[in-house]
């Protein structure tokens, strides 16, 4: 009797199955690369940002500080706050930086704000409100905004 002859990959299934799961690897491999390289580069750029907005804010408190020395000298100058709201504008016409706005309120009349650039982007916006000093509050000015937006 002839044999009959019975097809078959037994020989090639494991064949298969050893390079299905070795290409499921590398494509694993591949995607856990890739992930890792976004992430390393979203966090050069988170710290860039950060770095640059420290930055902007050191520059925004020295321009506070400055502010709050000529306003306490200012202060100690003037006798009233009328005197004191009034000779404001006149501490800082000669400053690019800052600008003055005269307000209506007669309680604190005067607001101050300026701006730093952080990146091509992005800008840090402070806005201070001038405080005559007295028994109950020896602060020249409050702080009325101090945030990041747009450049314009």
């Amino acid at each position: 009797m002839p044999k009959k002859f019975k097809g078959g990959v037994n020989v090639g299934t494991s064949s298969v199955l050893v390079s299905f799961v070795l290409l499921c690897m590398v494509s694993f491999a591949a995607l856990t690369y890739i992930s890792a390289y976004s992430d390393y580069n979203l966090s050069l750029q988170t710290a860039e940002r950060t770095t640059q907005y420290y930055e902007a804010n050191r520059m925004a408190e020295l321009y506070m500080a400055n502010v709050e020395g000529l306003l306490s000298k200012n202060a100690n100058n003037c006798s009233n706050a009328g005197d004191y709201y009034s000779s404001i504008p006149k501490l800082f016409e000669d400053n690019d930086q800052i600008i003055v706005s005269e307000e209506e309120n007669r309680d604190n009349p005067v607001t101050l704000s300026y701006t730093v650039p952080m990146n091509e982007s992005l800008q840090l916006n402070v806005t201070l409100k001038a405080h005559y000093p007295d028994d109950d509050d020896q602060r020249v000015f409050t702080i009325e905004s101090w945030n990041t937006s747009a450049l314009q």
